[in-house]
């Protein structure tokens, strides 16, 4: 009896993670594919982005300037076993239309001093990719904003930013391109965890579920088997 309520609690938990790892796995698999064509596309102005229903990974090109007085650091962004920030700035395009520049990564140095960021102030035209937060980010509590600038922050809230700075901005930030005037150090644009781990995960959970069904049909057979001799007797 006990055996029996055991399968039934575990069981369908065992294959829901499976159903969830694959359905993981097609969502990261179609990511990738849309990276891939997407790179192999002319980049378009800010104004065309609105034309595609997701822009994820679109390249683009802006012409403006960036406004050098506020920006933003992402907190505990580790590259190359080195703890840094994403660096995040407000950039104005000749429209009069607002975007939001991940610069790149730079390391953190002194936890006590934000560091000095030199911007060049001079109109410019930048390339990159359109991003944006796959999901939630895990925070340990709540990501408290100070008043002054720059602001250090634990996550990326596109929309809390924004009205930080009291301009309206798209739902996506533009991922400067290396080499790009005023980069600092790009980190490739690569999924946390590949579609096929999410397939490998799949297959160990539904494995898992076949090893509890194999024991609990030996278990039955056994006690079967064994209430017959009984009966015998």
């Amino acid at each position: 009896m006990k055996l029996t309520l055991l399968v039934i609690a575990l069981l369908p938990v065992l294959l829901y993670l499976g159903f969830w790892q694959l359905s993981r796995y097609e969502q990261k698999l179609q990511l990738v594919q849309t990276y891939e064509s997407r790179q192999r596309l002319k980049p378009v102005m800010l104004t065309q982005v609105r034309q595609y229903d997701d822009p994820l990974y679109l390249p683009i090109v802006v012409n403006g300037h960036y406004d050098v007085e506020r920006y933003f650091l992402l907190d505990n962004q580790v590259y190359q076993q080195q703890a840094g920030y994403d660096l995040f700035m407000p950039f104005q395009t000749d429209n009069g239309q607002w975007l939001l520049i991940n610069r790149g990564w730079l390391p953190a140095g002194d936890r006590n001093t934000l560091p000095n960021i030199d911007t060049d102030s001079r109109h410019l035209t930048l390339k990159g990719v359109v991003y944006k937060p796959l999901g939630d980010a895990f925070l340990l509590g709540e990501d408290v904003w100070n008043d002054d600038w720059p602001k250090r922050i634990q996550s990326i809230d596109l929309a809390k930013m924004s009205q930080t700075i009291n301009e309206t901005t798209p739902d996506f930030f533009m991922v400067l391109e290396g080499g790009e005037m005023g980069s600092k150090q790009v980190r490739p644009l690569t999924m946390n965890m590949t579609s096929e781990k999410h397939r490998g995960y799949a297959f160990q959970w539904f494995a898992m579920a076949l090893v509890l069904l194999t024991l609990y049909g030996y278990q039955m057979i056994r006690a079967g088997k064994k209430k017959n001799k009984n009966n015998d007797v």
